[in-house]
């Protein structure tokens, strides 16, 4: 663990028992790499990958919102 956003990533996930997705991590410590850093953490720490689908801005052309596949990290203690 050199680098600050991995420990920034790190002490989310032990805080926060909703985990942390990629535009998460963007958003809250500037980290574009986030599946790294999880691989990274992995080493020392166990973090499950839990698929979500999730609306976008856009329709299709019934009018429902399209779906995109994202990735919700959680620390695997929080995830029962």
């Amino acid at each position: 663990m050199n680098t600050s956003k991995t420990k920034d990533v790190l002490k989310y996930l032990q805080n926060n028992k909703q985990g942390l997705t990629s535009m998460d991590a963007i958003n809250m410590f500037g980290a574009t790499r986030l599946a790294a850093i999880i691989h990274n953490l992995n080493k020392d720490y166990d973090i499950d990958s839990v698929k979500e689908k999730v609306p976008t801005r856009y329709k299709m052309k019934d009018g429902k919102p399209r779906l995109a596949n994202i990735t919700r990290y959680i620390l695997a203690a929080y995830n029962g």
